[in-house]
């Protein structure tokens, strides 16, 4: 009877400990995007002021030829002007896929783009994660925050096989791998997708993705679409696809103590509206429909492998999960 106890005793400590951990990820996750949106938010005051001081001394002025246009750091959208280079060199792809990283970091972790909560999200053991759209890039974007209990490695493996979470997705293809002295990869790939309905036509993407270690042990996958701008060799086509464009997108990942991972995912499109029909438009011009389709189904796929590897199922999260889904919708 002392041997049952103690042994009950032994697995509810386990298990408590395990809880403890994975409240301290979830703490220090919400930690970093508290900090992340009073950056955001001090960015948006010094940017209102600014705009305020512009507007009087304009108002105050009688020069007609002292007019400028003055945008905000914050509300500028993402340029994607690459230096000149040999872009066609081994080095020229890895200032390329380093640029590409850089510009995806302060997407995913900095105040690079206003992010804008979707609904469905709460604080707690059950919650799905943070999921978020931006109103004041050029295209659509979303970006999404969670936590598993999986190793960043096997993350990033997962989360690298498109056809498995991205439900449009019709083919994808790595046609050529390029290593990097730090250790990583760089990949270049041709995606085809499927098209929304059949008044419009497909989509397919030609862009590269670069694979980087970080100190912390855990690894960037970030990419972007390989075009005249940014140089690099020309991909494959089909005539009877539309060519979009993915800007700096993809999934940091980083190692938790006791275990399991952050993950943070951003996803940049241009879809190419013009070329769709004008009552089909919407489809292409929507960020929660890109949140829905990539970024919350990447994290929603991650969280299912990782539960089914622990062997639970709690039906208050798949509400959850459901709930979210159904609000991209609307």
């Amino acid at each position: 009877m002392a041997c049952r106890c103690r042994e009950k005793q032994r697995k509810e400590s386990s298990r408590l400990q395990a809880e403890n951990k994975k409240f301290t990820a979830e703490n220090r996750m919400l930690v970093e995007e508290n900090e992340r949106l009073q950056k955001q938010v001090s960015h948006l005051s010094y940017d209102n002021g600014f705009m305020r001081q512009i507007l009087r001394s304009r108002s105050a002025t009688t020069d007609a030829n002292c007019e400028s246009v003055v945008t905000p750091h914050s509300q500028q959208n993402p340029t994607h002007q690459l230096r000149e280079r040999d872009a066609n060199s081994p080095a020229g792809f890895l200032a390329i896929a380093e640029e590409t990283q850089a510009e995806f970091l302060s997407k995913a972790t900095g105040t690079a783009v206003h992010w804008v909560h979707m609904v469905g999200m709460k604080p707690g053991p059950d919650y799905v994660g943070i999921v978020a759209v931006s109103r004041n890039c050029e295209g659509v974007t979303a970006r999404a925050c969670g936590l598993v209990s999986l190793e960043p490695m096997k993350v990033a493996e997962i989360l690298k096989d498109t056809l498995a979470w991205f439900r449009d997705c019709r083919t994808h293809e790595v046609l050529s791998v390029l290593p990097t002295a730090n250790g990583g990869t760089i990949e270049f790939i041709y995606m085809q997708t499927y098209a929304p309905t059949t008044m419009a036509s497909a989509c397919d993407f030609w862009k590269l993705r670069f694979i980087s270690p970080r100190e912390d042990g855990g690894p960037v996958v970030c990419e972007r679409s390989l075009n005249a701008s940014t140089g690099g060799p020309t991909g494959p086509s089909s005539l009877n696809f539309v060519r979009a464009e993915v800007f700096p997108s993809g999934f940091l990942i980083r190692p938790c103590e006791g275990g399991g991972s952050i993950i943070h995912i951003a996803e940049h499109l241009d879809l190419d509206p013009c070329s769709a029909p004008e009552i089909l438009r919407p489809l292409y011009e929507s960020s929660k429909i890109i949140a829905q389709k990539i970024t919350f189904a990447a994290l929603r796929h991650i969280r299912q492998i990782a539960q089914e590897k622990c062997g639970e199922l709690n039906m208050e999260e798949e509400n959850s999960l459901l709930f979210l889904e159904l609000s991209a919708n609307d």
